[in-house]
């Protein structure tokens, strides 16, 4: 099993698997994304031997990325909260998401989020935009700003 959580970047800066593998390797060398082929749009994150999400980037075009947007801001329309339209504007100017598959493997869920959360940490001090968590809502980088079930 698994949720998602999702980086939802507005800026024009690339945003790949090369670039975050080695925003990862400068916190911890042991950090790898394992790609499956030549694509630097999916793999597995891994810190050492253990996984800990399945991580791809969308972006507009790739038959993914309009299909989520439009499912993300359906979500955002039924929440209520001060921060939605922002949600909702953040939403409309994506250029990338960064989602992952979180895997706890049998850890607890506290372990694995805390070896995802440096990508987040990155992402938010090297883009803009917002992190939404499956069945939590979405988050600036001081915290969740709107709660959306």
């Amino acid at each position: 099993m698994g949720y998602y959580m999702r980086f939802i970047a507005t800026d024009e800066q690339a945003v790949s698997l090369s670039v975050l593998e080695a925003a990862l390797k400068q916190v911890d060398s042991a950090y790898l994304i394992e790609r499956d082929e030549e694509s630097d749009n999916e793999g597995l994150l891994k810190c050492g031997d253990e996984v800990y999400g399945q991580i791809e980037v969308n972006r507009p075009g790739d038959g993914l990325f309009d299909g989520e947007i439009e499912e993300l801001k359906s979500f955002v329309n039924n929440s209520e909260g001060t921060q939605q339209s922002e949600v909702l504007n953040v939403l409309s100017q994506a250029r990338a998401i960064v989602a992952i598959r979180v895997l706890d493997q049998g850890r607890e869920s506290e372990d694995t989020l805390m070896k995802i959360d440096p990508l987040w940490r990155w992402l938010f001090a090297n883009r803009q935009g917002l992190l939404q968590a499956g069945g939590e809502g979405y988050y600036d980088a001081s915290g969740l700003i709107l709660e959306v079930a």
